[in-house]
Parts: structure tokens; C-alpha cells; sequence
């Protein structure tokens, strides 16, 4: 039986390894004509690789997942190449929740409603293209708290899920609870010393470069490159994905985030009818039999933050003393 097996595992492998190189070539022609299309392809690709980790060997899985990103990387950066050269999007800095006590001086400043940037300005901000893709960038020493209005302006929704990304966050909070409902897949790159904080939501995680984090996410796939230092309070409803990271922590999801409505996106996205894998985590750069010394399961109590996700909502405490708790305690 194991041999029957093995080889029908070889024969999937090799079919899909065919089916992958196809797509790839397909997906390279499309990009010069329609771009919106290649990257629903791209992300379509994305998810069959991920559904064939189950047959496809370790080394099939990394060197595919590697040109997939690869793919991913050179299709971004001829759609930026094409927008440079056509369009140039309006800047702003994410709103804060005005129901949340106010934050000290040096935060309010890096969060308070500002009008969008004029011309030539480099502040940090909240880059947005609607139906298209959300870019927190270059925030350090802030509170963040996105909502529709500013991810999309005076807009205030979308029918259709967008992209979000995180890059170059430092010393700061960034809660996109509000938002979560509408991602389709949330991208972090480059991530220290910060809390992240994430509704679910149908779609991906990926999280490189970063060390020295808390992440509270929930996702139908999750994947962490390249970090050191990382508490994931996670819902995943497939196994979660670790690669050249080490002292990885993983607790489930915070019961104490669970609100009503959160419950409610946990149903509308599906990931409450489906087991929690947080616990299920492959390591790509450990191939033992032996567990993996570079990640470990935590009870969500037994981690530095346990006590203090109910005082997130809190109006009657000031962001100012909430940071100040938070931040220096990340890995405790």
C-alpha cells in the first residue's frame, strides 16, 4: 500500500510540476495585456501550489513556492513600473478611532486625521488604490487604526476584496480589525517591534524579514520568511508555514478579541466552521523526524500580552499608557 502510495504521490507531483511551468508561461503573456488578470492568476496559482503540499515533496515545494514568488515579485513590479508612468495616487495618513482615548503627543501626531499629502511630501502613509491593493509604509512610533473610510477615502466600502501591505512598521500598533472583512490576502514585510492585529478573513498571511513581533491573525493560510521573534496568536485553517525563522511562538487566536463581530466575520469567512491548525506548523528548512527547535506551542495565557487585549477597546485608557505596556513586554 505505501509503495501504491508513493508512486501515486511521485505521478500527482510530477503532473502538477508540468501543470505549474504551464501557468507560469501563461500568466507571463497575459501580464502585457491585462494585468487585473494575471494577478487573479497569480493568486489562483498561489492557492493550487498550496493545495498540493500534500503530495508534493519537500524540495518541489520550496523551489516552486520560491518561483511563485519570484512570479509574484516581477508581475508587481511592472504593474508599479506601469502606474509610475500613468497615475500617480493620493496619500493619507490612517484615521484613528476617535472612539479610543487619545495618544501621547508623539503618536498623535504620526496618527491624527491629516489631509492628504500635498506633492513632493515624503511623510509615512497610508498609500491607496481602490479595488486594487492598501500600503501602510515607513510608520514608526504610532497607533494605527484603519478603517474603510480611510483605506478608501470618502468611499467608505468596496464589493470586491482588496490586497493589504504592511512594510517597515517600527515600535508601533497597527490594528486593522475594521478592515479585515474585505482583505483577500494581508502582506508584511520588514515588521520590529510591533503589534499587529487582525480580524479573519478568506484568504493569506505572509510575513517576511520582521523580528520581535506579535502578530494576532486569522487566515486560510499563513507563511512566515526570514524572522526571528514572533508570537502568533493564530486561526489557520491550513498548516501554517515557517522558513529560515526561528524562536517562533504560536497560540491560538485570542478568546478575549473574539468579540460579536468578530465571531460574526469568523462565520461569514467560514474559518469558524473549520479545525484551527495553528498548532500544525511546517517547518521548510527542518526535514527531521524530530520536532523543530525553531518554533513552539504557547497557550494564549501563558504569553506577555494575555492580560491586556481587553484593554484595546477601552476608552477610559489612554493610548499613551496602552503603548507603553504593550510595547516593551513584546517578548517577556
Amino acid at each position: 500500500m505505501s509503495s501504491a502510495g508513493s508512486a501515486a504521490n511521485a505521478a500527482a507531483a510530477a503532473k502538477f510540476w508540468d501543470y505549474f511551468q504551464q501557468q507560469k508561461e501563461e500568466i507571463n503573456a497575459l501580464a502585457a495585456r491585462n494585468k487585473q488578470d494575471a494577478s487573479q492568476r497569480i493568486r489562483e496559482l498561489d492557492s493550487s501550489l498550496r493545495e498540493a503540499f500534500i503530495y508534493l515533496p519537500p524540495y518541489d515545494q520550496k523551489r516552486l513556492g520560491k518561483d511563485l514568488d519570484e512570479l509574484r515579485a516581477q508581475h508587481h513590479q511592472q504593474r508599479v513600473s506601469s502606474k509610475l508612468q500613468g497615475f500617480k495616487f493620493k496619500s493619507a495618513a490612517a484615521k484613528p478611532n476617535n472612539a479610543l482615548a487619545t495618544a501621547s503627543s508623539s503618536v498623535a501626531a504620526a496618527i491624527s486625521e491629516q489631509q492628504p499629502s500635498s506633492e513632493g511630501s515624503n511623510a509615512p502613509a497610508l498609500q491607496h488604490s481602490a479595488g486594487s491593493s492598501h500600503k501602510f509604509a515607513g510608520i514608526s512610533d504610532s497607533w494605527i487604526v484603519a478603517d474603510m473610510t480611510s483605506v478608501l477615502g470618502n468611499e467608505g466600502s468596496s464589493s470586491s476584496p482588496t490586497d493589504c501591505e504592511l512594510r517597515d512598521i517600527t515600535n508601533s500598533i497597527v490594528d486593522l480589525r475594521q478592515i479585515s472583512h474585505s482583505l483577500r490576502a494581508l502582506n508584511c514585510h520588514r515588521i520590529q517591534s510591533s503589534i499587529i492585529i487582525c480580524g479573519p478573513f478568506a484568504g493569506s498571511v505572509t510575513v517576511r524579514d520582521s523580528n520581535t513581533c506579535v502578530l494576532v491573525l486569522g487566515a486560510r493560510q499563513f507563511r512566515l520568511e526570514n524572522s526571528q521573534r514572533v508570537d502568533v496568536y493564530l486561526h489557520c485553517t491550513s498548516h501554517p508555514i515557517i522558513e529560515k525563522s526561528s524562536s517562533i511562538r504560536f497560540a491560538p487566536y485570542p478568546a478575549e478579541l473574539r468579540t460579536p463581530r468578530i465571531e460574526q466575520e469568523f462565520g461569514t469567512s467560514q474559518l469558524g466552521l473549520q479545525p484551527n491548525s495553528f498548532d500544525k506548523v511546517d517547518d521548510f528548512n527542518w526535514l527531521k523526524r524530530q520536532a523543530s527547535p525553531n518554533w513552539s506551542l504557547q497557550q494564549a495565557s501563558a504569553l506577555p500580552l494575555a492580560n491586556v487585549w481587553l484593554l484595546l477597546d477601552d476608552a477610559s485608557r489612554p493610548r499613551e499608557k496602552l503603548a507603553q505596556a504593550m510595547l516593551p513586554v513584546l517578548r517577556e
